[in-house]
C-alpha cells in the first residue's frame, strides 16, 4: 500500500502534470497507475464496492482530460486527485441514493493490522494493543476518521487535509487536535504516540 507522498514521487507527478496538461494522454496515464492504489484505498473506505470505486476514479481521469485547459499548471496532484474522487463519489452516492439519512459519506477505519509491510514493524505492533487502536478510531466519527487516514495513512499536510476535506486549515488543525485528545483519554498518551509513530513509519 502507498502510504507517504514523498518528494520523489510529487516530482514526479508534478512533471507527469505538466506533460498532461501539454495533452500528452501517456502522462494522463502513468499518473494514473501511480496514484492507482492509494486512490482505490482511499476510495474503499466510502464504499466496499470495488466495481463502483474503480467507475468513479475512471470518471475521475475522463473528466480530467475533458478539462485539462482548465486546470491549474501548479496543481498538487495527489491531493487534488483525492478531492476529485471523493466530490465524485458523494456526487455518484447522491444518484443512485446511496447515502443514508445522514445524507453524509461513511468513512470506514484502516485495518492497521492488514496493511503492516516491515516485518520489524508487525514484531513490534504485535506487542502493542493493536485490536484497541483499531477499536478507537472506529468509534471516531466519520470527519474524524478521514482526517486520521489523511494525516497518518497517506502522510498530507494540514493545507492538503483542507482542500480534500472543504474545510479551512484551522479548522482540520482543531479537527486533528480533538481527535487525538478523545483517543489520548482512551488509551494514554504513550500508547498513542507510540501507535501513531509506528503508523508513521510504515510510509518510510
Amino acid at each position: 500500500m502507498d502510504f507517504i507522498y514523498s518528494a520523489q514521487e510529487r516530482e514526479i507527478s508534478d512533471e507527469l502534470w505538466s506533460q498532461f496538461k501539454a495533452g500528452n494522454p501517456d502522462a494522463l496515464g502513468q499518473l494514473a497507475d501511480i496514484h492507482h492504489r492509494s486512490l482505490l484505498n482511499y476510495g474503499t473506505k466510502f464504499s466496499r464496492d470495488l466495481e463502483f470505486i474503480r467507475d468513479c476514479i475512471q470518471d475521475v481521469y475522463l473528466q480530467l482530460w475533458e478539462r485539462k485547459l482548465f486546470l491549474a499548471e501548479d496543481t498538487v496532484v495527489k491531493p487534488y486527485l483525492f478531492k476529485s474522487l471523493r466530490n465524485k463519489i458523494f456526487k455518484e452516492s447522491v444518484r443512485l441514493k446511496r447515502l443514508g439519512e445522514s445524507s453524509e459519506l461513511l468513512f470506514e477505519p484502516e485495518d492497521s493490522s492488514g496493511t503492516i509491510e516491515s516485518s520489524l514493524i508487525e514484531n513490534e505492533l504485535q506487542n502493542m494493543e493493536l485490536n484497541r487502536l483499531n477499536l478507537i478510531i472506529s468509534g471516531l466519527s466519520k470527519r474524524q476518521r478521514e482526517v486520521v487516514y489523511l494525516r497518518y495513512y497517506q502522510g498530507l499536510g494540514n493545507d492538503e487535509i483542507a482542500e480534500i476535506m472543504d474545510i479551512g486549515k484551522p479548522g482540520v488543525a482543531n479537527l486533528l487536535s480533538k481527535t487525538l485528545r478523545e483517543m489520548r483519554e482512551q488509551w494514554g498518551a504513550y500508547l498513542l504516540l507510540f501507535g501513531c509513530y509506528f503508523l508513521w513509519l510504515k510510509g518510510h
